[in-house]
Formats: C-alpha cells, structure tokens, sequence
C-alpha cells in the first residue's frame, strides 16, 4: 500500500495539480487508487466542479471525505488529497442520502449493499447534518461487523458553537456526489490487508458525577440534553468553570470537556450547541442511566500519550496513515499542537490528517462519537496475511516522567492532585451510597416492626378484633396493587392500614371490651379515635401522610361520616381505600354479639354502600376481590389457621 499527500488552496490549483496524481498512478504500480479529499473555504459547487474532472481524467479512483477544519494546524484552507493505492482490490465506496430519522431504512441498505464483500478490515465514515443520529448508525454497523475498524468523522459547520443545530450548506461530504445530508463510506476489504486502530484520549476524570436528564421531546432525540442534577445543562460551566456561552466558550473550556464512560471506554463530549432555555446538544448519543463528569488534561499527558501511540503504530509498520484530529486537542495543545501530527509522521510523512467535527472511532461496539481525541488509522498489506492484525487499542501510553533535576513542574502536581482526589472521592461515593442503600433498608425494616407491633398493642387492646389491624393493612395493599399504584405507595397505604386505629389507645378499656350496645356517650368517646390516633401520627414528621389513615377513615361518601363529615373527593383517596378494607373486615371478623357474616351478605353490603358510604371505585375493586375468593378465605376464622 502507498500514499502520498498533495495540498492546493484553490480549486485552479487542485485541478492543475490531477497532472501530478495522474503521473503517480501511471508510475506507482497498483490495482486500486482512492482519494480522500478534505476541503476548507471551497463550497459545494466548486467540490463537483472538482469532481467532474476526475470522473473525466480517472474515473478508475475512488473518493471519500467532507468538508474539515483544514485551516488548524497549517494556518491556510484550501483543498487537500491524498492519493492511497493498493497492491489489490481494496476499495469500495458507498454513498447514502439519508434525512434525519431514516437512519433504521439507510442501516439496512449499507448492511445489503455490503453483504456480498469478503475480507471486510476497517469502515471509514464520513457524514453530513449534524441532526442526524449518527451514533446510532455507527453502533448498529458496528456491531454487525465484528473485529472491524471503524473510524472517520462529521464534516465541519460554519460556526463552530450555535445557539441551535440545524443543516448548513458548507457542511457536506464528498464521494461520487456531494451530499448535504447522509453518509459516504469507504470499506477497506481484502484477505491480504491489515489494520491497526488507535484511540488516543489523555484526559482524565475529575470530580463528581452527575445525573442526566434526556430531552425526549426534542427533535434531536437523545443528543440533547435538558438538565444536569436537576438545574438547566447549559448551568455547569458557569457553576464549576465560571464560564459563559460566548465566543471564547472553546477556549475557556477545553482543558475541561465533559466525559462518559461507554462499555469500559473514556469518551470526551463538548457541546455542538445550546438552546436558550439552556439545554445542550451533542453529537453523540447518551442514555438517561449514563452518569457524566469532568475531565482534565495536561500538555505533557496528551502529548505522551500520542507519542506512544505513534511508537505503537511504528510497530505496526503501517504503509498508510489516516489521522483524525480532535480541534479541541489543536486549541488546548496551542503551538504545540503540531507535535501529534509529527510523531505520526515519523511513521509515514504523506499520512493523510484533518479535523472535523468529531472523531469516530468505534469496533464491536465499543467506542463511537467522540471529541478531544486523536484516531490514528494504519494500513499494511502483505500476500501471506491471512489475520486481521491488531485491533482497537485505547490510551498507549506512559505516566508522565519528572524532570530530570527531580523538580516536578507544577502543571504535573496538579494533574496528580486531581486524579488522586478524585479516585479517593470516587470511592468515598460509592462506599457512601452503599452505606446510605444498607442504612436505608434496616431503617424501613426497623420502621415496619415499629409500626407492626404498635398495631398488634392496638388490636391486643381490644379482645374482640385482634388481628384487625393486620387484615385491614392487607386488604389495602391489594386494593392499591390492583389500582395499579406503585410498590413503595402500596407499602406506604399498607403502614397507614396498619395504624389507621392507633387513636383507640385513648379510649378506655371497659368502652371497647364492652360486650354490649354502646350508650349515646360511649359511642362518641369511641369517635374521638380518628383525632387522637391523627394527633398522635403527626408527630412522626418522617412520614408526613402515616396520620391520613387514622384521621378519615371513619368519613363517608355521602358526608355523613366522622371526625369531619368530608364528602366525596374531599375525602383524602388513601382514606377512602382504607375505610373499604375496614368495613370489610368489620363484617368478616367475630364479634361478642354476632359471628362472622356469610359472604353473600358481605358482598351486597358492599354493593348497597357503593356511592353511599363507599367510594364506588374502591367498592369495586373490593367486589372484584370478594369474587376471587371462591373458598371464603378473606375473614378472620380462615386467617387464624
């Protein structure tokens, strides 16, 4: 394999310059030629002007690329190619227009249109319209095409940060056609092709992590993201980085991009984008159960890292080089930027290199979208290969040595102060919530034999009803889970059922043992429970809702009921549950001056009070559960055995 790059900063220059490309094929040996083209301050007409003349003059050569940032690291724009030919069969272009959310139909037809190539080694992808949901493509190919290199990157925007995504005419990518929206692909396949993919990063976690929350509801789907533990996205820079959305916004940020960590990978994101309510746009896709954090990076790591990386592909022995620079990484690194793309250089000076607007690197589902990073590609061909060589690799790389005198720079104390916080906070976190989960779990469980044992001193109070507390804690939390309330709010309706008769601890004894009919003053120390038993209640502040039980589960739906004749809805609901399992259980339970009533009864009692004294909802579901109960189970005689 061989490559050579040719650069010209107008489009005259670039189609005088065939002259020279069309002299390489015809003196290079090879069976197969491919240009990428990468373009700064060339717009989309004059790209097809240049494209026309090679389908007249090599209509044979194969091209990929897009429009980039080719202005970062050379201070000029212009057009850059760089020729590759291949001692075999090697290249094979594919071009899909595709609008956003057509991504699943343009899925299909790569994966058809690629379903007949052998030997498939590395995929190069480079797409336009930053609306597009270009994880999701990546991914799903990815993961269909196991152990190969994915690399390439999204063409460049006009402005760099926005206050909203949308299309742009300069933002294109160039194959057979020039596309505005879509992708074009270029598949690396034979049996006598090796590939070697490098993920650089060198930036580190640092501080807390933090909970996402995903705008579902917005037209960019689940690249955008609506808040950041719980304020508006956009609010973190200025909240750890003091940093407002401007101008200088990359500037002040990139030693600080964000990072998730995706299947084992550290994956660095700056926003594409905000919107004016504050929430913020990336290129990758996230998921809600993602955590993210802030990353930090010294000169010296970065560097050291992509100085192993490009001793690693020296190894290697790559005859060919692409390398996707991160802009973030030129911006951070300042004049030392160039160092990156000179270590690779050693491996090959006519490597093809460009920025655009993101990185992608991606191999078994691993990796994807990513920004701040370097993606080095190699490429070497062999007749007697018959493997696949070395794959993905992530973060080559070395600590950073001292100073020889043994005088640490600073920059290196800091970086070593925030890793070791952060590990140490980290740890302290985790530890912490799992403390907080156990603590959590044995004070619920000591809360619920609290609770259960006050109730059974309750139901001891009263030798004629032991048990009821129990039953009527039961028949509500079946009520509520045929409702269709969630666990923790039928565990918190079984707790009030529990206490809901916690007042009668205030009435005498001889008043609730009495084996008798009550005298008129009886009866009305008896209703004083539902006050007594929601004064008591209201003390326990942990559970503000544990008093609504006792307090209004004697109230009836017509309004003729107790302490306060509520009526309907001005009846709290948990209170109109509860006085239906109590009311049931009143009727199925013995008492001194009757037995437990037959079914049939209980079951027309609750009919008759459905609306009257029930809600007609609750009574219902009681009905439905009195029907299910073919043996006659639900009653006090059947729950003491």
């Amino acid at each position: 394999m061989w490559q050579k790059q040719h650069a010209f900063k107008t489009l005259e220059q670039a189609i005088t310059g065939l002259d020279i490309i069309e002299k390489e094929l015809a003196d290079v040996p090879h069976r197969d030629a491919m240009l990428f083209i990468f373009v700064d301050g060339i717009d989309k007409n004059q790209i097809k002007t240049l494209l026309d003349a090679l389908d007249e003059r090599m209509p044979e050569v194969k091209r990929i690329g897009a429009s980039a940032f080719m202005d970062m690291l050379n201070g000029t724009n212009g057009i850059q190619m760089n020729l590759m030919l291949s001692d075999y069969p090697c290249f094979f272009p594919i071009q899909i227009s595709c609008k956003p959310g057509e991504e699943e139909t343009l899925i299909e037809k790569f994966l058809s249109q690629t379903a007949g190539i052998q030997d498939i080694k590395a995929i190069g992808i480079y797409y336009a319209n930053p609306l597009l949901n270009a994880s999701k493509v990546i991914k799903e190919i990815s993961l269909n095409m196991k152990g190969v290199n994915i690399f390439g990157t999204m063409a460049k925007l006009g402005k760099i940060f926005s206050e909203m995504m949308r299309e742009e005419e300069h933002c294109f990518s160039i194959g057979k056609d020039v596309i505005l929206s879509g992708f074009t692909f270029i598949i690396f396949a034979s049996r006598h092709l090796q590939t070697y993919m490098e993920y650089i990063l060198g930036w580190k976690p640092i501080g807390k992590e933090m909970n996402i929350v995903i705008d579902r509801n917005d037209g960019n789907g689940k690249n955008c993201v609506k808040s950041i533990d719980g304020n508006p996205a956009i609010q973190i820079y200025k909240k750890y980085l003091g940093v407002e959305w401007n101008e200088e916004f990359l500037m002040n940020v990139c030693e600080f991009p964000l990072m998730v960590q995706d299947n084992g990978v550290d994956i660095c994101m700056l926003p594409l984008a905000r919107s004016i309510d504050g929430k913020l746009f990336f290129l990758r896709e996230l998921h809600e159960n993602e955590t993210i954090r802030f990353s930090y990076a010294t000169h010296e790591e970065v560097l050291n890292y992509a100085y192993n990386g490009s001793e690693h592909m020296k190894d290697f022995a790559a005859q060919a080089v692409v390398l996707t620079l991160c802009g973030n990484r030129v911006i951070f690194l300042g004049r030392r930027a160039k160092k990156e793309w000179e270590y690779y250089q050693k491996v090959n000076p006519e490597l093809v290199f460009y920025h655009g607007h993101c990185e992608i690197s991606c191999i078994d589902g691993k990796g994807g979208i990513l920004n701040s990073a370097l993606v080095a590609v190699g490429f070497k061909e062999d007749t007697y290969a018959q493997n696949p060589g070395k794959n993905f690799a992530v973060n080559y790389s070395s600590p950073p040595k001292a100073e020889p005198e043994g005088i640490i720079p600073l920059h290196f104390r800091i970086s070593r102060f925030f890793s070791i916080m952060t590990e140490e906070l980290l740890h302290f976190q985790h530890h912490l919530e799992e403390e907080v989960a156990l603590k959590t779990r044995e004070n619920e469980s000591l809360s619920f034999h609290v609770v259960q044992t006050l109730a059974d001193a309750i139901d001891a109070k009263d030798r004629y009803t032991n048990g009821h507390s129990r039953r009527v804690a039961f028949y509500s939390r079946e009520i509520a889970k045929r409702c269709g309330y969630s666990l923790e709010r039928q565990d918190e309706i079984y707790m009030m059922g529990l206490l809901h008769d916690v007042g009668k601890i205030g009435v005498p004894d001889s008043v609730i043992n009495k084996p008798g009919r009550l005298t008129e003053d009886e009866f009305e120390k008896i209703k004083l429970h539902p006050s007594v038993g929601a004064h008591i209640l209201s003390n326990i502040k942990e559970m503000p809702k544990l008093a609504i039980g006792a307090h209004w589960h004697h109230e009836r739906f017509d309004g003729r009921g107790y302490p306060d004749g509520l009526k309907g809805e001005e009846i709290p609901e948990e209170a109109r549950l509860i006085a239906v399992s109590d009311a049931y259980d009143a009727m199925t339970s013995n008492r001194s001056y009757r037995s437990i009533m037959p079914q049939e009864f209980v079951r027309s009692e609750l009919e008759k009070g459905r609306g009257v004294q029930f809600d007609p909802y609750f009574a219902s579901i009681m009905l439905e559960m009195v029907d299910d109960d073919k043996n006659y189970e639900m009653n006090e005689d059947k729950w003491k055995l």
